[in-house]
C-alpha cells in the first residue's frame, strides 16, 4: 500500500508539473503573439506613412541635373552641361560644360571633359568636379533639342565671336543673327577653332534655343515636352517634365561652367574655378550638409549688409543658414566668434573678409562660426 499511495503521489506531481509547462508555453504564445500584432500595426502605420508621403519634385528643392544633348548621331560630339536650380535664390541656370574644360579621373589624372563627354562618362567626373551627388539625368538627342526650341529660326546673339568649321570651312559668326534651328545638330556638332570658340558657341546657341522654346506657342510648347518626357530615364516622368519645363521656361539662365581659360605648352585649356563652383553649383546640390556652419549676424544695422557677406563667404564649403540680426547694431568692429574646433574656419572668414577680429566663441557648437558684422565692414569693401 506504502508503495501505491507513493507512486500516485508521484504521478499526480508528474501531471502537475507538466500542467504548469504548458501554462508557462501558452503564456508566451500569447505574448508572442501580442508583439507579432504590435509588430503588424506599428509596421502598417509606417507603410501608411510612407504612401501618404508626397513625392518631392524638382521644382521642390534645390537639385544638379546632368544634361547631354546628342549621342553620336551622325558622327558628331555630343555636349553637356548641368542644370542648376537654386531654391533659395529662386534661379535656375544651365551652365555649359566646355569640351576643353580639364576634370580630375579616379587617380588624379587629368581628363578632357569632352572625352568623358563622348564615352558617356561624364557623370562621376563632374560628381567628383562639384563635390556633390548629380540629383538627375536628362538625355536628349539632337532632335529633342530642336524640337524643345519650337523649330523655328533662332535669334542667335554671339557671346563673343567664335568661329566653326562646317562642310571642311571655317565659318564665323558675331554679334546677332538668325539660324534655323535645324542647324542645331550641325552647329553644335561642329568642331571649333579653339577650346574658346567652342565653349562660346555652345553657350550662344543653347541660350537662343531655350530662349526660341520659351517663346513657342503654350500648347506647342508643351506637346515637345511631353513628347521628350516619354524617353528620359529621371526617377519619374513627372520628375522629367518638370525638369524639361525649366529648360524652356524663360527663366533659365545660361552661362558657362565657372572656369578659366589658359594655354599651357601650345595646348588651350578651360581649368576649373573651383570657389566659384562652390558658391554656384555645390551648395545646390539636394541634400548639400558641410561639415562646418558659419552663421552670419547684422550687427551694424546696415540695410542687407549681412547677405552680401553672406554671398562673399559662399565660396567656402560650409552651410550657411538665415542671415539674422545681432543682439544690436551698435557693433563697430566685426567679430568672428569660432566654436572649438573652428578656428581654421575662422581664418578662412578672416581672410576672405578682410575686416575684423577672430575671438573665441563662448557657447557657440564646436563647429560653428557666427560673424557679427560691424561697422568697419562696408559693402563696398565686398565688391
Amino acid at each position: 500500500m506504502a508503495r501505491r499511495s507513493e507512486g500516485y503521489r508521484a504521478q499526480r506531481l508528474a501531471q502537475r508539473r507538466s500542467a504548469k509547462w504548458r501554462g508557462y508555453q501558452n503564456l508566451a504564445l500569447y505574448a508572442l503573439a501580442a508583439v507579432v500584432a504590435f509588430g503588424a500595426v506599428v509596421g502598417g502605420v509606417r507603410v501608411a506613412r510612407a504612401m501618404r508621403t508626397e513625392h518631392v519634385g524638382p521644382s521642390q528643392t534645390s537639385y544638379i541635373t546632368l544634361v547631354t544633348v546628342g549621342r553620336g548621331e551622325n558622327g558628331r560630339a555630343p555636349i553637356a552641361a548641368l542644370l542648376v536650380h537654386d531654391l533659395n535664390g529662386g534661379t535656375t541656370t544651365l551652365y555649359t560644360i566646355p569640351s576643353a574644360l580639364l576634370l580630375n579621373g579616379p587617380n588624379g589624372e587629368y581628363v578632357m571633359a569632352g572625352d568623358a563627354i563622348a564615352r558617356g562618362e561624364s557623370k562621376p567626373y563632374v560628381e567628383r568636379l562639384v563635390k556633390a551627388p548629380v540629383s538627375y539625368e536628362l538625355r536628349l538627342s539632337w532632335a529633342d533639342l530642336v524640337r524643345l526650341s519650337g523649330a523655328g529660326d533662332l535669334r542667335v546673339t554671339a557671346i563673343k565671336p567664335f568661329g566653326l568649321q562646317i562642310d571642311g570651312s571655317t565659318r564665323g559668326y558675331k554679334g546677332t543673327f538668325r539660324l534655323p534651328a535645324s542647324l542645331l545638330p550641325e552647329v553644335l556638332g561642329a568642331n571649333a577653332r579653339g577650346g574658346a570658340d567652342q565653349a562660346n558657341a555652345e553657350q550662344s546657341f543653347l541660350a537662343a534655343a531655350l530662349k526660341s522654346g520659351a517663346l513657342a506657342p503654350d500648347d506647342a510648347r508643351s506637346a515637345a515636352v511631353d513628347d521628350t518626357a516619354k524617353a528620359q530615364d529621371a526617377q519619374s516622368s513627372g520628375d522629367s517634365r518638370e525638369l524639361l519645363e525649366a529648360l524652356v521656361s524663360g527663366r533659365t539662365f545660361v552661362q558657362r561652367l565657372p572656369s578659366v581659360g589658359a594655354t599651357a605648352e601650345g595646348q588651350f585649356a578651360w581649368r576649373p574655378d573651383r570657389q566659384a563652383i562652390t558658391a554656384r553649383v555645390t551648395r545646390n546640390a539636394k541634400g548639400f550638409n558641410a561639415p562646418y556652419t558659419v552663421v552670419v549676424e547684422n550687427g551694424s544695422g546696415v540695410l542687407e549688409i549681412g547677405r552680401k557677406v553672406s554671398a562673399r563667404l559662399a565660396v567656402m564649403n560650409v552651410n550657411l543658414p538665415a542671415v539674422r540680426n545681432a543682439s544690436s547694431f551698435d557693433y563697430g568692429t566685426t567679430q568672428i566668434l569660432a566654436g572649438a574646433k573652428a578656428f581654421g574656419v575662422a581664418t578662412q572668414v578672416r581672410g576672405i573678409l578682410r575686416r575684423g577680429v577672430v575671438l573665441k566663441g563662448n557657447g557657440v557648437p564646436d563647429t560653428t562660426v557666427v560673424v557679427v558684422v560691424g561697422k568697419d565692414l562696408t559693402a563696398k569693401d565686398l565688391q
